[in-house]
């Protein structure tokens, strides 16, 4: 006689089988065996395999919605440089790249957020939630994905926060000073104000294919010194051989403040006019941004403005700002599934 169990996880376990009256063979006294075979698959994880992968293709969906919108304006800079400003094709997917961990702070907690939302609205609304809750397993049973998706994402986030994306930043920032020092004429746009060197550019139209500028408007207003301003119908512009920009400018007039009399203005006119503006001062005296500096860089700068009894706010706020989002993606999550849930019958823009 074979004896079986079925347990409620649909596992079948042979406990045994002895000789008995009907059975052929008597003269087998007994023959025990004992096994497990698994028939199908728990419902727990199918439920999470089934859950994950909604949750994960919901938070990509966010991700690449959320990072295309930050980064837009980027990206018409970069077509610029890419198509107009002679910018070659790797050197530009260089600096995309570059740019995306800037956006990735961001973007990937309102993604989680985002996935939750759509994710348990979706199944609330098709009372998948009811069903799953009237067939015994608990509330853990289809939330603990989300919520180690969203652990995963902190534990992701507090290195690159504090570390990986300061580092992006300073290359994405170096590496574009690089391509404007390889060609400066790239920052010249109409109706732009650009500041090169100790100088401040306005141009009313540019030539694309010739490179003719017309309404040039140049402006110096040094630390020591009267201000400049000179005044073109037209001119052009190259990159110099001694790291500067020369500009050849046609048809102006050159208007400055009397040094010795403020009150008087000192006006020449020219019909051609040369001007070499060098920038080795604009490019080599900067300082780092606060997103260029990593969390070990800012505490060491804190600790330097205490030693000078100096008060450093910003620099605390900064690093506060990373570690809190950090840890905002488990927080969205949070928030995210009980309010998906919770409204359910309104929510078609949840629920989609």
């Amino acid at each position: 006689m074979l004896t079986t169990n079925i347990d409620v996880n649909g596992k079948v376990s042979l406990i045994g089988m002895t000789a008995g009256d009907d059975d052929e063979g008597a003269d087998v006294i007994s023959c025990r065996y004992s096994g497990t075979k698994t028939l199908y698959n728990s419902p727990v994880k199918i439920l999470s395999r089934y859950i994950l992968k909604e949750f994960a293709s919901n938070v990509l969906l966010g991700l690449l919605i959320f990072t295309f919108v930050l980064i837009l304006d980027k990206l018409f800079e970069l077509a610029d440089l890419l198509l107009n400003k002679g910018v070659g094709v790797w050197l530009t997917l260089k600096l995309l790249f570059l740019l995306l961990p800037s956006s990735l702070s961001l973007t990937l907690p309102m993604s989680i957020l985002l996935g939750a939302l759509l994710t348990f609205g979706r199944l609330s609304e098709n009372n998948e939630i009811t069903a799953v809750r009237a067939s015994g397993l608990a509330a853990w049973s289809y939330v603990k994905m989300p919520l180690a998706v969203a652990l995963i994402a902190v534990l992701f986030l507090i290195p690159f926060n504090t570390l990986w994306a300061p580092r992006a930043h300073a290359s994405f920032r170096q590496l574009y000073i690089q391509v404007l020092k390889r060609n400066p004429l790239v920052r010249i746009e109409e109706k732009t104000f650009v500041e090169i060197g100790d100088y401040h550019l306005f141009v009313e139209r540019k030539d694309k294919k010739t490179k003719l500028m017309e309404g040039i408007t140049i402006y110096k207003v040094p630390v020591d010194g009267a201000p400049l301003r000179i005044f073109a119908e037209r001119g052009h512009a190259s990159v110099d051989s001694s790291f500067g920009i020369t500009f050849l400018l046609y048809d102006g007039q050159i208007e400055q403040v009397d040094a010795k009399d403020p009150t008087r203005w000192n006006y020449t006119s020219f019909q051609t006019y040369q001007l070499f503006i060098p920038l080795v001062n604009s490019q080599t005296v900067s300082e780092r941004a606060l997103e260029e500096m990593d969390n070990h860089e800012l505490r060491a700068e804190i600790n330097r403005l205490k030693s000078k009894n100096l008060p450093s706010p910003v620099l605390a706020c900064q690093i506060h700002l990373r570690w809190a989002l950090a840890v905002t993606p488990i927080l969205f999550a949070a928030l995210g599934i009980p309010l998906a849930v919770r409204v359910h019958r309104g929510g078609r823009s949840i629920g989609f």
